[in-house]
């Protein structure tokens, strides 16, 4: 059945105010590439179900417990560099973040193995490792240490 012109409006319409339609425009947002660097990146797409599953759940930042509203309204923080997602923070604990880091922060390929680099006011560290699992791990904690101080 071939649709006429007005009929694939109102489809899309519809699509677009039902629960998937929601998700699959708020996931698109998330992964679009801006002038800050990277979207959210993700390894398969279930992935991206369970953060909107969160996003929709979460009415407390992750970091501070403060409720979001309209002053202080629900953030996706990810590295723009990697577009790996860290947390579902507010406005203001996710700007705090950036305000911490020069936002050089990475994981590289290198050698035979792996560097992971960052920079946090001015200051350089380094790790490197054959195994790439481990220093995602390394990276996660290291960054909850010493640039978010949870």
């Amino acid at each position: 059945m071939v649709m006429t012109k007005e009929e694939r409006k109102q489809y899309n319409k519809k699509y677009h105010q039902s629960p998937k339609g929601k998700m699959c425009n708020k996931i698109a947002n998330w992964k679009q590439k801006t002038k800050n660097g990277y979207g959210l990146i993700c390894e398969n797409k279930g992935e991206y179900e369970y953060i909107y599953d969160r996003w929709l759940r979460y009415e407390r930042c992750e970091e501070c417990s403060k409720k979001y509203n309209e002053d202080n309204w629900k953030c996706m923080d990810h590295c723009h560099l990697t577009g790996l997602f860290r947390d579902i923070l507010c406005h203001s604990c996710n700007m705090k973040r950036q305000d911490n880091s020069s936002g050089i922060s990475n994981i590289s390929k290198h050698n035979n193995g792996w560097l992971y680099q960052i920079t946090i006011k001015g200051n350089k560290h380094s790790k490197y490792s054959k195994d790439l699992e481990f220093l995602k791990e390394y990276k996660i904690e290291y960054e909850k240490k010493y640039l978010y101080n949870i």
